[in-house]
């Protein structure tokens, strides 16, 4: 795998003749009536990561929140219920628009609700492509015990912290020896029966797994233990997919330059808590102290 410096550097050295249509189109599925942080978030460090066109999509009764929230990103309403969650006919709304994207990143701030379980099941099933699930998505699949053979069409990336991980495979989030042998276990497994599936299991030195390859991450602090960082994360890896990295690419690269950022806010804010905002903010400093690193 190529080194993450020269991995950086690519995104960062683009053709002068490039348009946004180099540079994909990510579609993000999440957010709630009173939950409307978190996509917002994702959908910024999407952008701020280079995705050519970033599209968010939101229940119906929340869209007008999150599209002026910021207006780079284009927002998709979607059919709601009174809670203002998703309608589970969300999930063919989503599947019939398949082929205008290059990735979906399913889950921040979309709430638990039975409908959403059923929408992740689906997706997570059906969408042909690549496919990045995370927070409330991560306990919708969790409460299908076969989740592990659901997927058919399309790399998966999961990107849990030791909790979450615990609903998928079983084991205490305090074990963390165990939790990681398990990334890799079942990632061999699924790769053995021809899916393609990338674990990121957050936490300090986030260990990364396809089966194969494994890598801990060495950049991040414990500022960064806030709302939205996680959030942030999922921005950052679907962009990345987007612009042609493979998934486990896409997940080393993007938690180390997650955590990168999240380092350089903390030295320069000195603040025992980094915002996710705040690591948005210092994205393209850390893209380049990687892509020109010091000698």
């Amino acid at each position: 795998m190529n080194d993450i410096h020269q991995v950086i550097g690519d995104l960062v050295h683009r053709d002068r003749t490039s348009s946004k249509v180099n540079f994909g189109h990510a579609l993000l599925v999440g957010g709630a009536r009173g939950m409307t942080g978190a996509i917002t978030i994702s959908g910024r460090a999407c952008l701020r990561i280079g995705a050519g066109l970033v599209t968010v999509g939101v229940p119906e009764c929340c869209w007008q929140v999150v599209a002026n929230a910021d207006p780079h990103y284009m927002t998709w309403p979607l059919p709601n219920d009174e809670r203002g969650k998703l309608l589970k006919n969300a999930s063919r709304s989503i599947l019939n628009k398949n082929a205008r994207f290059n990735c979906l990143a399913l889950g921040p701030g979309l709430g638990r609700s039975d409908a959403n379980n059923q929408i992740v099941s689906e997706l997570y099933q059906k969408w042909n492509g690549p496919m990045v699930v995370d927070a409330d998505a991560l306990f919708a699949l969790s409460t299908n015990k076969q989740w592990i053979d659901l997927a058919t069409c399309g790399p998966r990336l999961l990107t849990p912290h030791s909790t979450e991980w615990e609903r998928l495979c079983g084991l205490h989030a305090n074990e963390r020896e165990q939790q990681e042998q398990a990334v890799v276990r079942l990632t061999r497994t699924a790769s053995e029966h021809g899916r393609e599936l990338v674990i990121v299991l957050k936490g300090p030195g986030t260990f990364v797994s396809d089966g194969h390859l494994t890598f801990r991450n060495t950049t991040g602090n414990p500022s960064m233990a806030v709302g939205g960082s996680g959030d942030c994360l999922t921005g950052i890896i679907a962009a990345m997919i987007c612009q042609d990295l493979s998934a486990i690419q896409a997940a080393r690269c993007g938690v180390y330059l997650h955590g990168l950022a999240g380092d350089l806010a903390h030295d320069e804010l000195r603040s025992p808590s980094t915002l996710a905002t705040d690591l948005i903010h210092y994205l393209p400093n850390a893209f380049r102290l990687l892509a020109n690193p010091i000698p």
